[in-house]
């Protein structure tokens, strides 16, 4: 319960983080305000997921809706980070899931709001990643490093193969996930990604939300498809071995 809790009030900082680093504002001045109307807001309207249902999802002043996304991004924000407290306890892999689950968080709604993946946040979470990593239980000592450089250079390809189809962002944010999940796992999560991607991109076309060849965030696809793998790849791979060899 109690890292529950925590994971959604980290998770509303970072939604700021992922709205204001982008565009060059500062974290931490001005106060949390109405984008529309420049109402700042109060304790209970900061309040994450219960000042939203408080509120009835609309500004107290100008009474425009309030986007769903922030709300149900601090609701799986405690939930992941309960779920990481329950499969490793007081641990480093503690520590570094919950990173991760930081890191992705700050990335997925700076791709929502406006398809952007700074490289101030990849900057700031390399170095600490590898810290982490190496302070984590390792297989070898080169695992993480091999696993950036596979994340980066695989999407690379992709990348030059696509003719910038694909972000230069998405690229770089392999790099750094390969550090978290090691050479073989990070392919594992480009594959389930894109797959994750596929199905929302074709559900979103079925809707008539989108258009042909309209871009759409990736990075919310890179974060499910990253997550289902650091937590059941393994799972996953011996099923294969066990139904295969």
């Amino acid at each position: 319960v109690y890292f529950f809790l925590l994971g959604m009030l980290v998770t509303s900082f970072t939604n700021v983080v992922g709205l204001r680093v982008p565009v060059g504002e500062s974290i931490v001045r001005p106060r949390s305000h109405c984008p529309n109307c420049g109402h700042v807001l109060g304790p209970l309207e900061l309040t994450p997921v219960i000042g939203y249902l408080a509120l009835g999802g609309k500004c107290r002043t100008c009474q425009l809706p309030i986007s769903i996304k922030y709300p149900a991004l601090e609701l799986l924000g405690g939930i992941l980070y309960a779920y990481a407290f329950y499969q490793f306890g007081w641990s480093m892999q503690f520590i570094l899931s919950i990173l991760l689950t930081s890191l992705l968080s700050i990335l997925v709604m700076s791709d929502l709001a406006y398809m952007l993946i700074p490289n101030k946040i990849l900057l700031f979470f390399l170095p600490i990643s590898l810290i982490v990593r190496y302070l984590s239980p390792l297989e070898n000592w080169y695992n993480p490093i091999i696993g950036g450089f596979v994340g980066f250079f695989l999407l690379f390809v992709i990348f030059l193969a696509s003719r910038q189809g694909m972000g230069a962002g998405d690229v770089k944010l392999f790099g750094v996930l390969g550090i978290f999940l090691g050479p073989l796992h990070v392919v594992i999560a480009l594959f389930v990604s894109a797959f994750v991607g596929s199905i929302i991109g074709l559900g979103l076309l079925g809707l008539k939300r989108v258009e042909r060849k309209q871009p759409i965030p990736f990075v919310p696809s890179i974060a499910v498809g990253t997550l289902l793998t650091y937590y059941f790849a393994d799972d996953w791979v011996k099923l294969y071995l066990d139904l295969f060899l």
